[in-house]
């Protein structure tokens, strides 16, 4: 079992990492945390369209390894704190380049991931917006990697008074979505 986990958050200790950690700790396998922050060389999508006609992406950087990882994992979760009712911005750039999935199968007829998924998302916020768009867009995403059957959404959205670490609704929640992914 390769769970593979995308963190959108700055804070390599804060909410998100907390959910990120309490789901870990009922995982089985193996697992991975790709930072959308540290991945300095992945850039975002350029909508070149090369991928219209070839099963590659034309940039060959950071992303080529994250393609390999998601085509190899068994169930993907997107992590992150919602800015302005949304994933964050890094995130986002990095994960544009699912293009590639998408193109090479409605433009060439190929499905470059075969392999079918679980998907989890886990959410952080304290502001005034919700966390529908956010839940809407990672849904998205998850399906372009694959993800077939997606779980709950786990939130913990008072962190501005209720930090995730003393949430323990969400933390509960975080480890019951670990013991989902980890079902065969």
């Amino acid at each position: 079992m390769k769970t593979l986990i995308f963190d959108g958050s700055p804070h390599p200790k804060g909410d998100t990492a907390t959910l990120i950690q309490a789901m870990t700790e009922t995982l089985s396998g193996e697992y991975q945390i790709i930072r959308a922050y540290d991945e300095r060389n992945v850039s975002p999508c350029m909508d070149c369209r090369y991928c219209w006609q070839h099963p590659v992406c034309a940039m060959q950087d950071g992303m080529t390894r994250i393609y390999r990882m998601i085509q190899e994992s068994d169930a993907i979760v997107i992590a992150s704190p919602l800015y302005y009712s949304e994933l964050t911005g890094p995130l986002l750039a990095m994960l544009s380049r699912l293009q590639l999935f998408y193109c090479a199968n409605r433009f060439q007829g190929i499905r470059l991931n075969e392999k079918e998924k679980k998907g989890g998302i886990l959410l952080t916020g304290g502001g005034m917006g919700g966390p529908s768009n956010a839940i809407k867009t990672a849904k998205i995403l998850l399906r372009a990697m694959g993800a077939k059957d997606i779980a709950e959404e786990v939130m913990s959205l008072r962190t501005d008074s209720l930090p995730a670490r003393q949430d323990p609704e969400a933390l509960q929640a975080a480890r019951v979505l670990g013991q989902i992914l980890s079902k065969k």
